[in-house]
């Protein structure tokens, strides 16, 4: 006679004999399927890297749109034409409010507050990258992995290598390949390098 049972989240099983004399005895026993256990092993997550952010203190300037050039119909430097991984700086008019930085040469160079993480629509609430390891969008291919670099004044919101009388803002990790890919960088925070002599 053969027996299943579930136990403890496992499935059992059990044979037993009858013997001439009446007697029932266990022929075998075990498991066929052993219970797992109760603390099951968690899956890798995504890691991010170590930045801070602004905790969404701020806001998209009413005259930009950050998402994609084909909601928009205006292209931007980030991935797909978005303002995603641009610097941005904060408004002089409106409290709490982000824009792209001006490409007049030396206007907003020593003013970068952080670099966007998201797609926002105008009004909408940016996440933005105040200090740490983030990914940025290159305007130029001119440097090399530690090159301290500052606002481009020809690519909206794109780094360039630091030139003299221009605070650095970052420091790159990687090597540009092309304008306008995305690279790691390293913030240092609310433009807080130094200036080049």
């Amino acid at each position: 006679m053969y027996f299943e049972k579930e136990v403890a989240g496992g499935r059992h099983f059990m044979e037993l004999e009858f013997k001439a004399d009446g007697a029932v005895d266990i022929k075998r026993r075990g498991f066929i399927q052993r219970a797992k256990g109760r603390n099951p092993v968690q899956q890798q997550q995504a890691t991010e890297s170590p930045l801070i952010h602004d905790g969404s203190q701020t806001i998209l300037a009413s005259t930009q749109d950050f998402r994609n050039s084909t909601l928009t119909g205006t292209t931007l430097a980030g991935p797909n034409g978005s303002g995603q991984f641009l610097v941005v700086t904060l408004s002089t008019t409106v409290d709490r409010t982000v824009q792209l930085p001006s490409t007049t040469a030396l206007a907003d160079f020593g003013k970068a507050y952080g670099i966007c993480q998201n797609k926002p629509r105008p009004g909408d609430a940016v996440d933005v990258g105040i200090f740490g390891v983030s990914k940025a969008v290159a305007g130029t291919t001119t440097w090399v992995r530690g090159s301290d670099l500052s606002l481009s004044s020809t690519l909206a919101g794109t780094l360039t290598v630091q030139s003299s009388g221009v605070m650095r803002f970052a420091r790159a990790l990687e090597t540009p390949q092309a304008v306008g890919q995305v690279i790691t960088v390293a913030l240092f925070g609310f433009g807080a390098g130094s200036v080049s002599t």
